[in-house]
């Protein structure tokens, strides 16, 4: 069954449209390939809330939730 987790209500407070219209304005996606500036957003939020102290933790702590991703 789908629940909205705590994550995803505090990414709610973020404006894509506004977060987008930054990013092209600096051109920050120039050099990008495949870890997108929205996709790096995400992870600096999670590791900032969850207090990881390292990759491995962020990665550690992400997976740990995969019956959420999409």
């Amino acid at each position: 069954m789908y629940s909205i987790t705590t994550f995803q209500e505090l990414m709610k407070g973020l404006p894509r449209a506004a977060f987008d219209q930054a990013v092209a304005r600096h051109n920050a996606a120039k050099y990008t390939k495949h870890f997108k500036p929205w996709n790096h957003m995400t992870a600096m939020v999670y590791a900032q809330a969850s207090g990881a102290p390292s990759l491995r933790a962020l990665e550690t702590g992400f997976n740990a939730h995969a019956s959420h991703h999409y």
